[in-house]
């Protein structure tokens, strides 16, 4: 087998880069290009090399990552460093850059990680909030693989009783009665709700961020609101209405993930102009594909016409501008000197916040409402399965236990109901890749980057 070396660091300039070698090759490796080289296993050593001095540590196998000889070396972050020191690498005779997910990929072959683990790898990397990497992680550890390989197991115990039938059952004189009596359909049925647990336990992994839209009307405070949001200047404001003539995407990083904070055009009854018209019209479009839509409204001036129309299609009303007086058929004074919005903007079941950005007021309280919508915490800690080829395995294999079950009361079923079970185990095994086809193989370390 060649050995495989590739940067597993991004492209780019940075402190330090890493650069992995994994292969029989890594011995020759070690002698020609970090002379005087300590390989003591997993010991990091400071080599001066003529490329560049860097630290180099070495895993012999099977104890590594890939089950192979692993060196890993971490040059300074400068491209042409990097760049020199794998060209001279590929020099060695069998070495060669490595293919997407061909670490990983190996790592499988070995025996070090199963499948499923495999696949939890792209969930760790793609992860964008705590949930999501938690349960990574759990996947990683082999969570769900360990729950697979006992169904599986079980099913090679009923597949074995069943297959001990046939062969024998003319010899010994295993009658109907007698088959029945075989606590078959408990243990199967057992085996059928397991799957159908699992199979409820499958989320779609997507990458994409909550969307949260802002609208409202020109002038609200829909883009000052974004920047006390994320505590950054991100968008331009200014006090002429319009500003803002197309969509901006700029992310909230709450503690536990990121959402995606949408600023938009501002809605009129009548547009002033045809870019109006089309940035209104945008608006309304950013608003349907939204996951959370925010009627941002000035409490400094009267109520646009559109308010009520508006409130309906919004899922939380912010108010700004709180901190500037009001004619009193707007506000009423309290005790604490703070204004309150009349009874008009507070709707019932309606979800509202009252802000002022120049005093920060609300803007910590949004923020954390923001949290408990998109993160709540949950008391279950169920790992979930994210995979849609695995979910596929698992439906597979409930279809061929179904299935046995209807033909459990013919007695003359029985191999049919043991070709059943081991189909259904067959599909088990493929979801941890102790049955695997070299196309779905492909597929999911071809979607790793190069050097993982």
């Amino acid at each position: 087998m060649s050995t495989i070396v590739a940067l597993a660091t991004p492209l780019g300039v940075s402190a330090i880069a890493v650069v992995r070698v994994s292969g029989p090759a890594v011995k020759d490796i070690c002698k020609i290009i970090l002379p005087n080289f300590d390989m003591k296993p997993r010991t990091a050593r400071l080599v001066n090399t003529f490329i560049d001095t860097l630290l180099a540590i070495y895993f012999p196998a099977p104890n590594s990552h890939t089950g192979e000889d692993i060196l890993e070396l971490f040059p300074h972050g400068n491209p042409f460093i990097v760049r020199k020191l794998i060209e001279e690498i590929c020099k060695i005779p069998g070495t060669r850059l490595a293919e997407r997910g061909e670490f990983t990929e190996r790592a499988f072959l070995n025996g070090k990680i199963d499948l499923t683990q495999a696949e939890a790898l792209g969930d760790l990397l793609s992860a964008n909030n705590s949930k999501k990497l938690a349960n990574a992680r759990k996947l990683l550890t082999g969570e769900i693989s360990a729950e697979i390989k006992t169904l599986a197991e079980n099913l090679k115990e009923v597949s074995a009783l069943l297959e001990l039938e046939v062969d024998f059952a003319e010899d010994v004189g295993v009658d109907e009665d007698a088959r029945r009596a075989l606590p078959l359909r408990k243990v199967i049925e057992n085996i059928q709700r397991h799957l159908q647990s699992l199979k409820k336990r499958f989320r779609v992994a997507t990458n994409e961020l909550p969307r949260v839209v802002l609208f409202g009307a020109p002038n609200a405070g829909k883009s000052t609101l974004i920047n006390a949001l994320v505590k950054e200047e991100r968008l331009l404001v200014s006090e002429v209405p319009g500003t803002t003539r197309d969509f901006v995407e700029v992310p909230l990083h709450l503690p536990s993930g990121d959402v995606l904070l949408i600023d938009t055009a501002g809605l009129a009854s009548e547009a002033q102009s045809n870019i109006d018209k089309q940035a209104m019209q945008k608006t309304c479009e950013i608003l349907e594909k939204a996951n959370l839509k925010i009627l941002v409204i000035d409490v400094s001036i009267d109520l646009p016409p559109e308010f009520k129309e508006w409130e309906k299609n919004a899922d939380m009303v912010v108010l700004t501008h709180i901190d500037i007086a009001c004619s009193e058929l707007r506000c009423k004074d309290t005790p604490s000197g703070d204004f309150v919005p009349a009874t008009p903007l507070q709707k019932e079941g309606k979800c509202s916040f009252n802000v002022a950005v120049p005093k920060n007021t609300g803007i910590k309280e949004l923020r954390e409402k923001l949290e408990d919508i998109f993160f709540p915490k949950e008391e279950s800690e169920e790992v979930w399965i994210t995979s849609e080829r695995q979910i596929a395995c698992i439906k597979k294999a409930e279809e061929c236990v179904e299935r046995a079950l209807e033909l459990l009361s013919q007695s003359d079923a029985i191999e049919t109901i043991a070709f059943e079970m081991r189909e259904a185990r067959n599909a088990l095994c493929s979801i941890t890749g102790e049955i695997s086809d070299e196309s779905i193989l492909n597929a999911i370390f071809s979607s790793y980057c190069i050097g993982k």
